[in-house]
C-alpha cells in the first residue's frame, strides 16, 4: 500500500466526524482502508475481484482466504482449470 490518506466518517454523538488514516490500514469498521490509486492498481491485478483484501479471490470466484487467516484450496485451481 502507499502514504495516501483515506478518509472515514466516524458517528460522533448525534453527529459525524471525518478521521483520515492511511491507505492500507484498518478501518473503523474493521476493513481494509484503500485509497483510489491503490484500488485501480488492485482492480487491474485481480480482475477476479475480492471478497475482504485483495488477492483472497482466485479467478474461479472462490474465496481462497488471505495473509491474515486460512489458506482455503479451490479444487478447479488444484486441478489446473483455467
Amino acid at each position: 500500500m502507499c502514504k495516501n490518506k483515506v478518509m472515514q466518517v466516524v458517528s460522533n454523538g448525534y453527529g459525524y466526524k471525518e478521521v483520515q488514516s492511511r491507505c492500507g490500514t484498518t478501518g473503523i469498521s474493521g476493513g481494509l482502508l484503500i485509497c483510489g490509486e491503490c484500488q485501480e492498481k488492485a482492480e487491474r491485478m485481480y480482475p477476479q475481484g475480492w471478497t475482504y483484501v485483495p488477492g483472497d479471490t482466485c479467478r474461479h470466484g472462490n474465496y481462497v482466504g488471505d495473509a491474515y487467516g486460512p489458506d482455503y484450496i479451490c479444487g478447479q485451481c488444484e486441478e489446473g482449470v483455467l
